[in-house]
């Protein structure tokens, strides 16, 4: 590595964390400023979340279901479900929380962790999307920003039973390998994974 591939690495590594900085700022003074309770307001913060939407009024529903219990959140993402509607996926340390706009009115749903078998995200050029599979369902969401859609699905795999997920990984890794190899084709290899992410 040269001098000015040296240089350059450093440079982006600062701009990066500079722009991190910058963003994180923003979504703190916007979230300040949002008419919700002192401590959801703090919750978002300590999150680290910052891309939220929504306004008050989305957000209703959420803070009646965090005053009726001892939830916390632990991140937040928006993005468009199937039926395209925009929907706020909050994360916290007991469930997922969908909020999904519908015209006028929210709709919300609530799914514990401990039914969510795996989280997937795939990486688009602009935006990613997510996928969670839920029992024998899936629930996939599109146009998430890249880093929120990172940090979400990491956020929940890290409450998941690790054991579970770790195995899992490892049987598609080891897949995957054999695909590279080319003893399973592409096909085979996707019917694997949707048997073992029980899809």
């Amino acid at each position: 590595m040269g001098f000015f591939d040296l240089f350059s690495k450093k440079q982006r590594e600062a701009n990066q964390t500079f722009l991190a900085e910058q963003r994180n700022q923003q979504a703190i003074s916007k979230i300040k400023k949002l008419a919700i309770p002192d401590n959801i307001k703090q919750q978002l913060i300590t999150a680290g979340v910052f891309d939220l939407w929504f306004n008050v009024k989305d957000l209703t529903p959420l803070i009646e279901l965090l005053e009726k219990s001892d939830e916390i959140i632990t991140y937040t993402a928006t993005g468009i479900n199937d039926q395209s509607e925009t929907s706020l996926l909050i994360a916290t340390n007991r469930n997922l929380i969908i909020i999904s706009k519908k015209h006028a009115k929210e709709i919300v749903k609530t799914i514990p962790l401990e039914q969510i078998k795996s989280v997937l995200v795939k990486t688009q050029i602009v935006y990613d999307d997510i996928t969670f599979v839920v029992n024998n369902d899936q629930l996939s969401f599109n146009s998430l920003n890249k880093m929120s859609a990172s940090i979400l699905a990491d956020t929940i795999r890290k409450q998941l039973k690790p054991d579970d997920l770790d195995k899992q990984m490892e049987q598609i890794k080891k897949l995957k390998e054999l695909v590279d190899q080319g003893v399973l084709t592409e096909e085979e290899f996707q019917a694997k994974k949707k048997q073992i992410l029980n899809i």
